[in-house]
């Protein structure tokens, strides 16, 4: 409504304030990184104006198209700020509908992205009725009838998805168990409290075997150390797992030396061991965070590199890995961000895994918004996949999400404890964004081409005319 009568110049001004409040304040947990030092304020700055011109294209475009494009549009700019420089699909509109279970159903087709097309569509019909309110009845209210009608279209779809998934809820259930151990940053990358870490975790494990689950899940470098150089702490893993009767998944750096016996590549990976105390594989984060695990255009930043919030220059893992436990369960384990990236992970399950379990460590972000915003992506996984989605934090969020993207159950925020939840592997084929992805977002993309072609041609046409 604020675009009507409005230049282009101005759309886009208008678009960035507006992209600036909604992104860079939903962003705002960067400030909280202490590690970032005196650069914490100015990367938020920077990350909020980048995001802002994103809005600030919506609005350009839908000024320079027509407001019936402007779904299409929304959608489109969504999908390009996912993959664009590495992708930021963070705060995503879609995302907000995480508890709406009836409504985020249709995301086995669409993915996330037809969320926030609804949303923009119904929004867009209810405009529509103040900007034409001087055009006759039918034109008026003709968008949101449509915007109504894909809304019962996807609420009955996802009705009826939750019924039948309700009437047989998938495979046989796993019992798996999240290990959550609230260690503080700074003492988690001091080498000398890394016995603190370590134990604290091993502890907590040996308390579930009375739960008896098929697997255990440590988070994002839960042993902060090379534990596979470490013979101590790489047998105490495997007395672990065979007292408690359960395959481990642990979070832990691991690298790659030279001759010289000199760190030549270090990975953010997760260790598989089997319930036997056997080391199965490693899976290395394939998907790195800028600057924050490694420096883009290295030579030209490279004083930024003591400012990245890992303590680690990370490489990326090549290999798109699924780990099959003891009890024949294939699992596949994105690490931290990972999980934000709809693309990502349904190569995981294409790729055969049966359950996803992210593994985390939000605990930068301090008291903030920002591990609820990183956990409210995970419904929506579950139902793109239809899998079950498991997540063990060092500090934040922990917890378990059904197949229907239901939220099980979570631990709270800096909370030192143990969880464990029943849930049923992936029953049936492949959802249709696993199989085909994003079709849905790039005929959006299609859609929005049209109409910015059609308004160039009209511009050329009226100026012929004058």
């Amino acid at each position: 409504m604020a675009l009507q009568e409005k230049t282009k110049s101005q759309a886009f001004l208008l678009g960035c304030i507006s992209g600036f409040i909604y992104l860079g304040g939903a962003v705002y947990w960067l400030n909280f990184m202490k590690e970032l030092g005196p650069l914490a304020f100015p990367s938020w700055l920077l990350l909020g104006t980048y995001l802002s011109l994103f809005i600030g294209l919506f609005a350009l475009l839908t000024v320079s198209t027509g407001l019936l494009y402007s779904p299409f549009i929304w959608v489109g700019l969504e999908l390009l700020r996912a993959y664009l420089l590495s992708g930021f699909p963070w705060a995503l509109l879609g995302y907000s509908q995480f508890k709406f279970l009836p409504l985020i159903q249709i995301a086995d087709i669409t993915g996330v992205f037809g969320i926030s097309f609804v949303l923009v569509l119904i929004n867009t019909g209810l405009a529509s009725l103040v900007i034409l309110k001087g055009d006759g009845f039918k034109k008026r209210f003709l968008p949101l009838a449509a915007g109504v009608f894909v809304m019962i279209i996807f609420l009955f779809y996802g009705f009826l998805t939750l019924q039948k998934y309700g009437q047989n809820p998938g495979g046989k259930e796993h019992i798996f168990t999240v290990i959550q151990g609230n260690i503080d940053d700074k003492e988690k990358w001091n080498q000398n409290r890394a016995e603190l870490a370590f134990s604290t975790h091993e502890t907590l494990s040996l308390g579930v075997r009375k739960d008896s689950p098929d697997v255990i899940i440590w988070p994002e470098t839960a042993t902060a150390m090379h534990t596979k150089y470490m013979p101590v702490y790489w047998e105490r893993l495997q007395t672990l797992a065979k007292k408690t009767g359960a395959d481990l998944l642990v979070g832990s750096p691991d690298a790659v030396p030279d001759a010289a016996l000199n760190i030549k590549e270090a990975y953010n990976s997760v260790f598989h061991f089997s319930k036997d105390g056997s080391f199965k594989g490693r899976y290395a984060k394939m998907h790195l965070v800028p600057f924050g695990e490694f420096v883009p255009f290295e030579k030209q930043f490279k004083f930024l590199e003591k400012y990245t919030a890992g303590f680690n220059k990370w490489d990326a893992g090549r290999d798109l890995t699924v780990f099959s436990t003891t009890s024949g369960l294939q699992i596949a384990t994105p690490v931290c961000w990972e999980v934000i990236f709809p693309g990502d992970c349904r190569l995981f399950v294409k790729a055969g895994a049966r359950y996803l379990v992210t593994v985390s460590n939000d605990g930068w972000y301090g008291i903030s918004s920002a591990p609820h915003q990183h956990f409210m992506v995970l419904p929506f996984r579950a139902v793109e996949n239809r899998v079950s989605v498991v997540r063990a934090a060092n500090t934040t969020l922990s917890g378990f999400v059904a197949p229907t993207g239901k939220i099980i159950s979570t631990l709270g925020l800096f909370e030192r404890d143990k969880l464990s939840a029943a849930l049923p592997a992936r029953n049936g084929g492949l959802t249709f964004y696993t199989e085909f992805g994003d079709i849905f977002s790039w005929l959006c993309v299609l859609v929005s081409g049209l109409g910015i072609f059609l308004g160039l041609k009209g511009k050329e046409w009226r100026k012929k005319k004058n």
